[in-house]
């Protein structure tokens, strides 16, 4: 059983699920990857990524407590923020929707690895493109910098998320809802998301031809080295290489983060950085449009359109100086940011305080609860993970840290108080 569960994880990982499990028609039930192996496999190769790199020698320790639980903090916040969402309404029902106007949907029972086929392709097509407009304009790097502000490169940093990002994206895949089942579309994104979570590590060098097809860690390492603008790729590197936006990596750095870095770990705080800085900017809209449009949607990176499948094929530039890509660093390239020196009583309260914000999580997905008990407990799980983000910058039980936890505290008590909806007999 647990070695079906294993083989079933890592095929939701990798991409390798059988494409018949994948065709799923209108009505089907699409499967939770997430809940029912994602998050488990997070954790379990973060503890393996973690052994490797204490064997690898000092450099090999690729995680700080508190970059870490920044991390899966800001990942919790953006789950908790999306059942905020969906109290209003779903994005995904777009798909369905714009399904069911068309009247015809391409019969993937019929043909389910030309459907696997075609949503794979089709879909990071769209998330290629979605990124790449993350990271050209400040709206979009507003809400997705969040995912650029970890120091460290780590597993743990792929579940750094911002809450607003799948706000953002969702449209650019829209128009696979006018051929496909949104059941088939669905799936298929849930695939990507996780596809991409092994790229993000320093212990992976070079993999030979699998680099000319696929996103590696080689590729995305550039993506989170300063400035960032380049290897938009979710699966299939390709899409850099065909549209001229790839960078190759020809020398190991330990320098990952944000230009300019921010000094919290705060996964509140993290969302709202970039926010404050588009409302600082000056400019000179038109009288017509309102001034924060124009800032929010101001160009912040330039790409020259291209098409150049010639270089799908071209050769990687080697690592510089002759050495092997499975080189690590000795040192980072600038000091990190590293908060409050926590001891052991300390850690203690900081995994208490992420514990209060995925239990929220964990929560919020009772389908016995109210919309209005859903809001208290993702209001009551921010509110922890935001008290966790004053305790790892600050290591202090100041008046920020007490006002955080006892909002937390009311929120879920207010969670527990049965709505109309669900009180016995009515």
């Amino acid at each position: 059983m647990a070695l079906k569960w294993l083989r079933d994880g890592l095929g939701c990982m990798f991409y390798c699920l059988p494409p018949r499990k994948l065709a799923l028609a209108e009505g089907d039930e699409v499967p939770n990857l997430m809940s029912s192996h994602g998050t488990a496999m997070f954790f379990l190769m973060i503890g393996v990524e973690c052994c490797c790199g204490h064997l690898l020698g000092p450099k090999g320790g690729v995680y700080r407590l508190n970059d870490l639980l920044s991390s899966v903090s800001s990942g919790t916040s953006q789950q908790l923020f999306l059942e905020l969402v969906k109290l209003i309404a779903d994005p995904k029902h777009l798909y369905a929707w714009i399904n069911s106007k068309c009247g015809w949907s391409f019969d993937v029972k019929t043909y389910p690895l030309t459907a696997w086929l075609c949503l794979l392709l089709g879909y990071d097509l769209s998330y290629y493109w979605a990124h790449r407009c993350l990271h050209v304009v400040h709206a979009g790097w507003a809400s997705h910098s969040v995912h650029h502000t970890g120091e460290d490169y780590n597993l743990a940093t792929a579940l750094r998320q911002g809450a607003l990002q799948p706000l953002m994206t969702c449209w650019f895949s829209l128009p696979l809802a006018l051929v496909f089942p949104a059941e088939s579309i669905t799936v298929h994104s849930q695939l990507n998301t996780l596809f991409q979570f092994w790229i993000h590590t320093e212990l992976c060098g070079r993999l030979g031809l699998l680099e000319y097809v696929l996103n590696t860690p080689f590729h995305h390492r550039m993506h989170h080295r300063p400035p960032g603008n380049c290897n938009y790729a979710g699966v299939l590197i390709v899409w850099d290489r065909l549209f001229g936006t790839h960078a190759a990596e020809t020398e190991r750095l330990d320098y990952f983060g944000l230009a300019r870095p921010v000094s919290t770990f705060d996964p509140i705080e993290l969302n709202l950085q970039h926010w404050r800085k588009v409302m600082r900017m000056r400019i000179s809209p038109p009288v017509w449009f309102p001034s924060f449009l124009q800032r929010a949607f101001t160009a912040r990176a330039h790409h020259q359109f291209k098409l150049q499948p010639g270089q799908l094929l071209e050769p990687f530039q080697p690592i510089s100086g002759g050495r092997s890509s499975w080189h690590l660093p000795k040192e980072p390239k600038r000091p990190k940011y590293d908060g409050a020196v926590l001891g052991f009583s300390d850690k203690l309260v900081c995994l208490a305080a992420f514990g209060g914000g995925f239990a929220a999580l964990q929560r919020c997905g009772d389908s016995s609860l109210s919309s209005g008990q859903k809001l208290f407990t993702a209001a009551a799980g921010l509110a922890s993970l935001g008290a966790l983000g004053s305790y790892l910058d600050t290591g202090a039980i100041d008046a920020a840290f007490m006002t955080k936890l006892a909002l937390s505290f009311c929120c879920m008590a207010g969670s527990y108080v049965p709505s109309k909806d669900n009180m016995g007999g009515s």
